[in-house]
């Protein structure tokens, strides 16, 4: 899966600007998050694009989530790929619905921030007998250890990330209100005020929403998943978009954006890029909109899509923009 680190489209100088208050966590950060209100819900849009073994593995891995932080978990499917697997070329097929399941998944959940993904294997078995081969499938952590990412090495410091993470989630739910455009544009315009731009392009989280969320700092995989994030708590299509882009410097990057449906509509949005700076990287108190709910006559000039999220998965296919921005 690639990773996105596409910068700032320029530097600007700065005006006054207001939003509502920057989520605030003390006293809370360490609430069950099972106990909070608005459960998180998640727009999966690349599920529905996945062939029918590939959605066994998705929603196995949803079932799951909680056990993903657990060490030495085995997600086991028993004999239920034994159909394909005994097709010429099938552990081929099968491997490349995992892959797209996988990919698929974490695209939709950005929440999993402390999930390694490169440690998930499949794993199969065969067993013959009288002429017939079995086939038992798994999906295991790599070096039989876990699946999560270093900086998050244990089930209770992922656990205690996680509320952290949702408490900041509550507020965000808590302060907005208006249309769905007006909630989109508060989130838009906090995520904007709050994050730093991460110019080193190495810290541990930068390209996650605990790197957004809770450190502050990412490259703009990080502000496109935390926009997810938070729209996906308020009920609004909102999805992760990779590709390349070509700033106002006339430089293309790699870089990572999101799309979000209202009134039936989609609309390019680029938070990262929305995101001015000054010189020599300190604060910004200003927000731009020239990347905010555009339509494919703007949006399209600039970004240009990937349809793979990795290179030994699915082509998906996402949604056309409106061919004008929201009014």
């Amino acid at each position: 899966m690639p990773f996105y680190s596409g910068t700032p489209d320029s530097v600007l100088n700065l005006s006054t600007y207001t939003a509502f208050q920057s989520p605030d966590i003390s006293g809370i950060e360490n609430e069950n998050s099972s106990n909070t209100q608005n459960k998180q819900k998640y727009y999966r849009y690349y599920y529905n694009q996945l062939d029918s073994n590939a959605k066994i593995i998705y929603e196995k891995l949803e079932s799951n989530i909680d056990n993903l932080k657990k060490a030495n978990y085995k997600l086991d499917f028993s004999t239920k790929f034994n159909d394909i697997l005994n097709q010429s070329g099938g552990s081929g097929k099968l491997s490349v619905s995992f892959q797209a399941a996988i990919d698929a998944f974490f695209y939709d959940h950005p929440e999993l921030f402390y999930i390694d993904l490169t440690k998930m294997s499949l794993y199969t078995k065969s067993t013959s007998f009288a002429g017939k081969t079995t086939y038992n499938v798994s999906i295991i952590p790599d070096n039989n250890s876990s699946y999560l990412d270093s900086t998050f090495s244990t089930e209770e410091i992922a656990i205690e990330a996680e509320k952290k993470v949702e408490a900041i989630r509550q507020s965000f739910i808590n302060q907005v209100s208006g249309s769905n455009y007006d909630k989109v544009k508060q989130v838009h315009d906090t995520l904007a005020n709050m994050i730093e731009y991460d110019r080193t392009y190495s810290r541990p989280n930068t390209h996650n929403i605990y790197g957004a969320l809770i450190e502050k700092d990412v490259v703009c995989e990080g502000y496109a998943k935390a926009f997810k994030y938070i729209l996906d708590s308020l009920n609004i299509p909102c999805i992760l978009v990779g590709g390349e882009a070509t700033n106002s410097s006339g430089k293309t990057v790699s870089h990572m954006w999101n799309y979000v449906q209202l009134d039936g509509n989609w609309y390019g949005i680029d938070v990262t890029w929305d995101d001015p700076i000054i010189v020599g990287g300190s604060k910004k108190n200003n927000i731009r909109y020239d990347y905010f709910c555009k339509g494919s006559s703007v949006f399209n000039k600039s970004h240009v899509i990937s349809n793979n999220i990795s290179d030994k998965g699915l082509d998906f296919k996402l949604p056309t923009l409106s061919t004008f921005e929201y009014k």
